[in-house]
């Protein structure tokens, strides 16, 4: 199950098919901000001035991501299942924190399960 999410709101995404859409649920700002600060309190792996991370073409699971299209300076969230990392991404680079304790992903399903998002993993 999907909600209808307008393209430019703030919006989470479970990477988990190949072929077919991704389940989507909109985020509130509030939300947004809370994953933003769980982030920041993990230990920092690296900076990487590269550009804006991509997920690896792996089939199957490979994590979370939040998008604010409509704010550009917002940086992309992203949960990597595959090393246990969030990553915060925007044009310039992205972030790599390390998340053991895999917290990003529990918040991303605790936020899909509050949408009435049914997770497929």
């Amino acid at each position: 199950m999907t909600e209808e999410t307008d393209p430019m709101s703030l919006h989470a995404t479970i990477h988990v098919y190949s072929g077919r859409p991704n389940p989507q649920w909109q985020l509130t700002f509030d939300e947004w901000s809370q994953l933003n600060q769980l982030i920041v309190k993990l230990p920092k792996i690296t900076e990487n001035g590269l550009g804006p991370y991509q997920f690896s073409g792996r089939l199957g699971y490979s994590g979370f991501s939040a998008h604010f299209p409509a704010v550009s300076s917002y940086p992309d969230i992203y949960y990597v299942a595959q090393h246990q990392q969030a990553v915060l991404s925007n044009p310039g680079g992205h972030i790599i924190y390390n998340d053991k304790e895999k917290s990003i992903e529990k918040w991303f399903k605790d936020s899909a399960n509050a949408h009435g998002i049914s997770l497929p993993i």
